[in-house]
């Protein structure tokens, strides 16, 4: 697959948009755990969808190990399972929605890419970083690449290598 600075610039802007709506949501109220507000559904495929409404954007990844990937972003991130149909998932947040596909076992004696693909930035918003730091640590193919620091732009975040080489970014709210 060619990767061409145009679908790069799609990308990249795509995950700004879903950091930038992210935190300017922080500020709303939000509705009692598990609790749907009247008249929306929490499902993708429903019309009426609490999240799916123009303008939302949603992060589909393969996973070698899926079900390693669903405890990490429940326990790191706060996802909370909403549709399992065995190699493909969707967890959900207040905010966000991730898809996960189960994708093969990595190719055996396959050279290990530093990165998948080109460069690009996965960014997630939780409640209490230093809790999802301690969570990350215990995630066996899951890798700190960068420990929690404070950033010149007034947050605090740490960094995470996925088994499939996607580069996380776990962040607190501004």
């Amino acid at each position: 697959m060619n990767t061409t600075p145009s679908d790069i610039r799609l990308v990249l802007f795509a995950l700004t948009m879903i950091l930038a709506l992210d935190c300017a949501a922080q500020t709303e109220a939000k509705p009692a755990p598990g609790k749907v507000p009247e008249g929306e559904v929490n499902s993708p495929t429903v019309k009426g969808d609490r999240l799916r409404r123009p303008g939302f954007l949603f992060l589909e990844l393969d996973c070698y190990d899926l079900a390693g990937a669903i405890d990490f972003f429940r326990d790191v991130a706060g996802f909370e399972m909403n549709r399992n149909d065995g190699a493909f998932v969707i967890l959900r947040s207040e905010r966000g929605e991730l898809l996960l596909n189960r994708r093969g076992a990595a190719p055996k004696g396959a050279p290990n890419p530093p990165v998948q693909g080109p460069r690009v930035e996965i960014g997630l918003v939780v409640a209490d970083l230093d809790k999802a730091f301690a969570a990350a640590q215990k995630h066996p193919g899951w890798t700190i690449a960068d420990r929690i620091a404070h950033q010149p732009w007034g947050v605090r975040d740490f960094r995470v290598w996925s088994p499939e080489h996607y580069y996380l970014r776990i962040t607190e709210g501004p």
